[in-house]
């Protein structure tokens, strides 16, 4: 098994261990988690890249329908729509 070292503020180290927690195993889940998060990223452009050469680019009108619709579900601010 690979050793590695890594850094961090003094803080956060502190308070890790006092809380007890295992770097290696917090460090193998989370570059487990980015892993599968960069995967599940480059599926997604993969896709969009799939659509948009079926179908041609977005429009502008497109894109700010889709920022809006975005951000009403996540609760984010609205954008405004260009004149």
């Amino acid at each position: 098994m690979a050793r590695v070292n890594i850094t961090m503020p003094d803080h956060l180290y502190h308070q890790a261990r006092h809380a007890g927690l295992n770097f290696s195993q917090v460090a193998q889940r989370g570059v487990t988690a980015e892993l599968a998060r960069l995967a599940k990223i480059a599926e997604l452009d993969a896709y969009l890249a799939e659509l948009e050469s079926e179908l041609g680019p977005t429009s502008d009108a497109e894109r700010v329908d889709a920022k809006e619709w975005a951000d009403r579900l996540l609760g984010s601010t609205p954008s405004r729509r260009p004149a």
